[in-house]
């Protein structure tokens, strides 16, 4: 995605999606499966970092990892689960409980081991930020169990 900051880009891009062919409007996604479920990189920019989509399995938990600069915020928008912190230096849990039914961002602030846990029976869709992209030179990304 181009940096929007300013009328020419916006315009020019713009008018570069007008010209799209009417059958080029879709492109598909890779999405990253394994025995958790999958994630899905939806739109990345050195500008305001990354979005993308996780499905998580029943029973499951992702993350147990902690980050220098990066922060990121979580949207559960289908299913139940709970998201867990520790500062890196503290043995202190935060847990939040979220849920597709109540719609509630969650904030991951560097320097906190997180995870997420599907608590329910079906999948969890989780949407999520981070402010800036995966690189895989830098992944910024420390196991860490919470």
């Amino acid at each position: 995605m181009p940096d929007f900051k300013d009328d020419f880009t916006r315009f020019l891009y713009a008018t570069y999606i007008s010209y799209l062919p009417e059958d080029d409007f879709g492109y598909d996604l890779e999405m990253k499966t394994d025995n958790r479920g999958w994630l899905s990189e939806v739109i990345k920019s050195k500008h305001f970092g990354q979005i993308f989509i996780s499905k998580t399995k029943p029973g499951i938990t992702r993350g147990n990892h902690w980050h220098h600069t990066k922060n990121e915020k979580f949207l559960v928008v289908s299913g139940k689960g709970v998201i867990r912190f520790r500062k890196i230096d503290s043995d202190e849990i935060i847990e939040y409980y979220v849920s597709g039914d109540k719609l509630e961002v969650v904030d991951i602030p560097p320097g906190y081991t997180h995870n997420i846990e599907n608590l329910g029976d079906t999948d969890l869709v989780t949407i999520m930020w981070a402010n800036e992209p995966f690189d895989p030179e830098k992944p910024d990304t420390y196991y860490l169990e919470v």
